[in-house]
């Protein structure tokens, strides 16, 4: 007999982008150690992204239980003249039209910790009953959105469950509260209410070990990290074999908000290719920002640098490995040095060289280091980027010398068994 666990998660498939990826691949290995994953997620959400190709990730059959949410990304889309799934609620509005200018205030300040508030009206009487009715006794919340951390505080104070909230990212300290117009007030409320959950689960997962520091000095308690990863069978799906130089090929897969345009590696490529010496082609796939364009013209790059729309998993895993050089851009924001992007750890898995623009005290460009992975660069510094460029380039792998496998550190099987661990420990108590 299986120990089941319930998950409760906003982001599940259809939804695509770096959310959904980190329980999914728990839902799809967690069976291996005897434990049976019951999903909780949304009937009728908004989505920025969407990939139907991740409904057949699950080999093993999995009882998956939705419930309807209100929110107001359909209402703000009707009134700015936008389809609902072309909203990005976690982050900036874009636009600088009253009516976006507008909209992101009453995000900021009006729904806290966030706007997906409205899914606990259903979500916690559910979760209720899937505890009561299939005899588990672990549950599980992943945020963002943290709003979703509620409903495990409610089923734990209803049922006595075990709660173990996980933070994707961080909450209060997370980097685009730098970009949004939050009050004063707005920001000690969302505090209190993360405080509220350190203080209330029984068990705390994040994702890196600076992200554990950062929250002691929240709350004092014990944290548990299991990090991000990249799952080895993606990767057997796909072509092994990169393009042939030249031209180099330099690839950005995912979304680039404001604080992440690249400036100082778009005014790189620039001076590397003005000569013609070095053959250079840059790609970006996935939701830009709409002033990476912008920059791109004015650096009269249009012949170099292109753009494609977001493209379903696998396909962008493939992408990734065809790649000469993997681009990650850091926010270019303070207090960034914690933040690991997820789509690192597919990178890694693609074996791809990485350039990664960001501090190099950070813990991303720690990790690029400690794998032997890549360059790591100032996100302003021109003459570095440059030089980390060719740098990257001088030392290309060979075809089919790269790709990493299940006994990686940072492999979904092996960050599977560590969270099993954590179940199956307090199951026994």
């Amino acid at each position: 007999m299986k120990t089941k666990v319930l998950i409760a998660t906003y982001y599940w498939p259809p939804s695509g982008g770096a959310g959904v990826q980190r329980y999914l691949k728990f839902a799809k290995y967690l069976p291996r150690f005897d434990i049976e994953p019951v999903i909780l997620t949304v009937k009728n959400p908004t989505y920025p992204i969407q990939d139907l190709t991740l409904e057949k990730e699950l080999t093993d059959p999995v009882q998956v239980f939705k419930t309807k949410t209100l929110e107001p990304f359909g209402i703000y889309a009707g009134l700015a003249g936008k389809k609902p799934d072309t909203i990005k609620p976690t982050t900036e509005l874009e636009g600088d039209n009253l009516i976006s200018k507008a909209g992101s205030w009453i995000r900021a300040n009006l729904f806290i910790p966030d706007a997906r508030v409205g899914w606990l009206l259903t979500a916690r009487r559910k979760a209720e009953e899937l505890i009561r009715s299939l005899d588990i006794r672990t549950v599980i919340t992943t945020g963002p959105p943290h709003s979703v951390h509620f409903i495990g505080k409610y089923v734990q104070k209803r049922t006595g469950v075990r709660w173990f909230a996980d933070f994707r990212d961080p909450w209060s300290d997370i980097y685009y509260n730098q970009i949004l117009p939050r009050t004063k007030l707005t920001e000690q409320i969302d505090k209190k209410l993360e405080k509220s959950v350190l203080r209330s689960a029984d068990e705390m997962i994040v994702v890196t070990h600076s992200q554990a520091e950062q929250l002691r000095q929240v709350e004092e308690r014990a944290y548990h990290v299991i990090t991000n990863g990249f799952d080895p069978d993606d990767f057997r799906q796909i072509n092994q074999e990169p393009p042939h130089p030249p031209p180099f090929l330099i690839r950005h897969t995912g979304s680039i908000g404001e604080a992440s345009i690249p400036a100082g590696f778009l005014k790189a490529i620039q001076q590397l290719t003005a000569d013609k010496k070095t053959e250079v082609m840059v790609e970006f796939i996935g939701h830009v920002h709409r002033k990476l364009p912008e920059t791109v013209r004015q650096l009269g790059l249009e012949q170099i640098v292109s753009f494609r729309n977001y493209l379903p998993h696998l396909e962008a895993l493939n992408e990734m490995v065809r790649a000469h050089i993997l681009l990650l851009c850091l926010p270019d924001v303070p207090d960034i040095r914690h933040h690991i992007p997820g789509k690192l750890f597919e990178y890694f898995g693609s074996g791809t060289p990485i350039l990664l623009l960001g501090p190099e005290d950070g813990d991303a460009a720690r990790i690029v280091r400690d794998q032997q992975a890549g360059v790591i660069c100032p996100f302003r510094d021109v003459e570095k980027i440059k030089s980390g460029i060719e740098t990257l380039i001088n030392r290309l792998p060979a075809p089919g010398q790269k790709r990493a496998d299940r006994h990686h550190p940072y492999s979904r099987l092996r960050l599977t068994e560590s969270l099993a661990k954590m179940i199956h420990n307090q199951q026994e108590l």
